[in-house]
């Protein structure tokens, strides 16, 4: 049986953020929006395994009261071995250490279809639901 161990960092390549995205369908980005991605994000997790990076997330927050985690992606061989786990455990500690006494935080996030049950774990409710209405994106494109 191989032995292997998971190393988390709190970097990101763009390059390594683009080929985790591809792994999901999700819609293709540029290097440049990666990369800005990483340089504007709150906090970022890696997990790292034989110097390949095989999971990521990534916290958005206003600092204030209103955070979001996304990119939370591992790939498809790695999945089922607590890496995403940790990576959201990460996040949500990373959130809790910054809050002052008396301070709440509204953590947001987008679960993948089929992902809620997953993130139900950490106390994450769905939407909708009768104090939340449904949640809404929509993706803008300059031509």
């Amino acid at each position: 049986m191989k032995t292997w161990n998971v190393e988390y960092r709190n970097s990101l390549s763009a390059e390594d953020f683009i080929k985790l995205r591809k792994t999901t369908g999700w819609r293709e980005i540029t290097l440049q929006q990666a990369r800005r991605g990483i340089e504007n994000a709150a906090y970022i997790v890696s997990a790292v395994v034989d110097g390949e990076t095989v999971g990521m997330g990534r916290l958005v927050s206003d600092g204030g009261y209103t955070a979001l985690i996304c990119d939370i992606i591992v790939l498809p061989e790695h999945q089922g071995k607590g890496i995403g786990k940790t990576i959201v455990s990460m996040i949500m500690d990373y959130i809790r250490n910054s809050m002052e006494p008396g301070e709440s935080v509204l953590v947001n996030l987008m679960a993948a279809k089929g992902k809620e049950p997953f993130y139900k774990k950490f106390g994450f409710i769905e939407r909708p639901n009768e104090e939340l209405g449904a949640g809404m994106t929509q993706w803008l494109t300059k031509e």
